[in-house]
């Protein structure tokens, strides 16, 4: 029943144009206000065992490894020293307006520092961002979330004994991340020469759920940290995926754990419906929206201050406009939702928490992710309507011309008579004289040099390592040209847009 009414509800949101997530929260609290759904306690072991390490791994395994890594002083200074700060921020106002005891804020801190993504990148989808705004926003979450998990399950432990020690607290979480990052590149590179060797998709499938579940029950048995584990593992595949996998094959991979994490984000959006106390609800209005207070007070501690400093420090200069979005973007979804009903049956104020959490969620996905594509639009991020339909352009005219390409293959090959290729090519050719009108217009000036450098580049050292491999240059010397073309990417990336002429010659290194 709950997938039956998740998937009416997700197909009426794509339909609608609101983000499926939002629509679902919205029912859940509707089935919630008309008792449709029994109450009945939710198996923390069932979220922790078969829910958490599948949203993860979904999210690490299409990552960019390559952009992340690129951007990767920004996203650690949030995913570290942000993490803790905004726990902190949130924690003390929670402790004064809430009347929580300190551990308890801790942990209604750490919960509310679990950033989801689902929203943001939603809305990138259909609003162009910047390439590394969308990079830094993704590799913060995939981070985030896995040293907020660790810092939800050691602020839990001293939640349920009522006091909080400093010092065996930081060696409990020095352990879980120190080893889970081990752990993680440990069974990722066991997976990724695993992956090399599976004869086709489905048992690449198959070995990538064992991978899923071997990090993150091994660290849960050596107290590592299960999800940072299953990041790290997920990012190292994902990378060797996209090298040693034919193109289906990683399509194929993608699109199953796209499928597992929807269902889940589907399921757990209304069955959380069913852990919900409405009396409760309504008496904590009050609580939710001071908690909703807190959060962004200690998110924007974090995102201005730990960028203030990164720019003292560094030369990683991060625009204060994507500070804003990164800000207004502090939504909350499954993955806190998913923490908060982990939490033992038993544990102290474990009612409260979850519905402050659900309603903090509630509110974030109504106000913030909803409106999030008019807000990208109004500070100055994001293309107008002009730049859609030329991105159309663009795709019909690469459709078009792969087509043509393709078409002309098969008429050398004997495969397609003349005649069928002559019409075809005929419509081929429509296509694009009309779509290169569009491009040609005025509105098409002065289009995106960094993508357009970018796809330039890569192409450039896509052939390169494929003349190395065919032996037409040696070892050597493909090092030391794709070493430059790294550098270009990576100036690129950081705002040092390349002109066509450089792309072209090559930097005067």
């Amino acid at each position: 029943m709950v997938l039956a009414v998740g998937s009416a509800v997700a197909i009426g949101a794509k339909r609608v144009g609101i983000p499926y997530n939002v629509a679902l929260v919205v029912v859940g609290l509707v089935l919630v206000l008309v008792d449709v759904f029994p109450h009945a306690p939710l198996d923390p072991d069932v979220v922790l065992v078969a829910v958490l390490p599948v949203l993860i791994f979904e999210g690490a395994l299409v990552a960019d490894a390559d952009a992340l890594n690129r951007a990767r002083q920004p996203i650690l200074a949030l995913a570290a020293p942000g993490v803790v700060i905004s726990l902190l921020g949130t924690a003390g106002i929670a402790t004064v307006a809430l009347g929580l005891t300190v551990p308890s804020a801790l942990l209604l801190g750490a919960l509310l520092a679990i950033t989801d993504t689902v929203s943001v990148l939603l809305a990138f989808r259909s609003t162009r961002v910047p390439h590394r705004l969308a990079a830094i926003m993704e590799g913060e979450s995939l981070f985030n979330d896995g040293t907020a998990l660790v810092l939800v399950s050691v602020t839990a432990t001293a939640a349920s004994r009522g006091t909080f020690d400093l010092l065996p607290t930081a060696r409990a979480l020095a352990v879980a991340i120190a080893g889970g990052l081990m752990l993680g590149f440990a069974i990722g590179a066991i997976g990724a020469a695993v992956l090399r060797r599976t004869p086709d998709h489905l048992t690449a499938i198959l070995a990538s759920i064992v991978l899923v579940f071997a990090a993150s029950l091994t660290a849960e048995h050596v107290h590592a940290s299960p999800i940072i584990a299953v990041v790290v593992a997920g990012l190292v595949v994902g990378r060797a995926a996209r090298g040693v996998l034919e193109p289906s094959h990683v399509l194929a991979l993608h699109g199953f754990w796209e499928t597992a994490g929807f269902a889940l984000n589907v399921i757990l959006f209304l069955l959380v419906g069913m852990q919900i106390d409405t009396g409760l609800l309504a008496d904590e209005a009050g609580s939710i929206a001071l908690a909703v207070v807190a959060l962004h007070v200690g998110r924007a501690i974090a995102v201005y201050g730990c960028f203030a400093l990164l720019g003292l420090t560094s030369k990683q200069k991060v625009p204060l406009r994507w500070q804003h979005v990164m800000v207004f973007g502090n939504i909350k979804g499954a993955l806190s939702m998913a923490a908060v009903l982990a939490l033992p049956i038993d544990f102290p104020n474990k009612q409260r928490l979850v519905t402050i959490v659900f309603g903090v969620t509630f509110v974030t996905l109504m106000t913030q992710a909803l409106p999030f594509r008019r807000f990208l639009r109004a500070i100055g991020i994001g293309i107008s309507d002009h730049g859609n339909a030329l991105e159309e352009a663009r795709a019909r005219l690469i459709l078009a011309r792969r087509g043509q390409a393709e078409l002309d293959d098969l008429l050398a090959s004997g495969l397609v008579s003349r005649r069928d290729h002559a019409e075809r090519s005929a419509a081929f050719q429509r296509t694009i004289i009309a779509v290169e009108a569009i491009l040609r217009s005025p509105h098409a000036e002065g289009g995106d040099d960094a993508v357009i450098d970018g796809a330039i580049l890569s192409a450039q050292k896509a052939a390169l390592i494929d003349a190395a491999r065919r032996g037409l240059v040696g070892d050597d010397t493909a090092e030391r040209e794709i070493a430059l073309l790294d550098g270009r990417l990576m100036r690129l990336s950081a705002g040092h847009h390349n002109t066509a002429t450089e792309v072209a010659e090559g930097d005067k290194d």
